[in-house]
C-alpha cells in the first residue's frame, strides 16, 4: 500500500516541510503545541489547497502510538544506567560568574489568558507569570508579533489592554515588555489589578 504524501506548515515556527509520510507528520503533531497545531496548515501531494490541520478533518494525523511492547520493541526502563551516556557524567564545565541584578518588578506565577493583536492577526496565549514590566507566556511568539502591538490581558475583573514590544536578546520568543503610557487607564487599572495578587 502507498503511503500518501504530505506537507505541513508550522505558522507559529515559520516552517514547511514536503513528501512527509503520515507516519512522520504523526510524529511532528505529537511534538508541537496546541497552538502550533491550531495555527499549522497540512496539504496531501495533488490538493488543490491546503487546509487547517485539525483532528476533525484529519484523524489519521492524530493517531496516538501504541505501547512499545505491541510494536514489537521492547520497553525504555527510566532508571537503567547506560554504559553510553555514563561518559557524559564523568566531566562538567565552570560558567564564569553571572550577577544577578534585582528585579524591577514583583513577578506573579498566574496563568491568564491574553490576546495578542497586530493589523491583521490576533494570537491567544496563557502566561507562565506577569509583573507590571512584561508578561511571559508559555508558548512561542509567532514570528509576526514584532515592534509595538497590543496584549488585552483576560482576568476575572475585566479586560486590560496594554500596548507591548518584544523583550529583545531572548533564546526563546515568549517574552513582552509593556510599554504603555504610566498616564494610560488601562495599565493602571492592570497595576492595580496586580495589587490584589499579592
Amino acid at each position: 500500500m502507498l503511503s500518501v504524501t504530505w506537507a505541513l506548515h508550522n505558522t507559529l515556527k515559520g516552517w514547511t516541510l514536503y513528501d512527509l509520510s503520515s507516519a512522520e507528520v504523526q510524529l511532528l503533531v505529537h511534538v508541537m503545541s496546541a497552538n502550533e497545531i491550531r495555527l499549522s496548515k497540512v496539504c496531501r501531494k495533488n490538493s488543490p489547497a491546503w487546509e487547517s490541520l485539525t483532528e476533525a478533518k484529519f484523524p489519521e494525523l492524530f493517531i496516538k502510538r501504541p505501547p512499545s511492547q505491541e510494536s514489537g520493541y521492547p520497553e525504555l526502563e527510566s532508571g537503567e544506567k547506560n554504559s553510553d551516556t555514563q561518559a557524559d557524567t564523568d566531566y562538567f564545565v565552570v560558567s564564569p560568574k553571572k550577577t544577578v541584578l534585582p528585579r524591577l518588578h514583583t513577578r506573579y506565577d498566574i496563568a491568564v489568558k491574553c490576546s495578542i493583536h497586530s493589523s491583521k492577526n490576533t494570537f491567544v496565549a496563557e502566561t507562565v507569570d506577569i509583573s507590571e514590566g512584561g508578561l511571559h507566556f508559555k508558548d512561542l511568539l509567532p514570528d509576526w508579533i514584532a515592534g509595538y502591538f497590543l496584549v488585552t490581558v483576560t482576568t476575572p475583573q475585566g479586560l486590560y489592554q496594554l500596548m507591548c514590544s518584544l523583550v529583545e536578546d531572548q533564546k526563546e520568543k515568549k517574552r513582552v515588555q509593556v510599554v504603555s503610557e504610566e498616564s494610560d487607564p488601562q495599565y493602571t487599572l492592570y497595576k492595580d489589578w496586580l495589587l490584589t495578587l499579592k
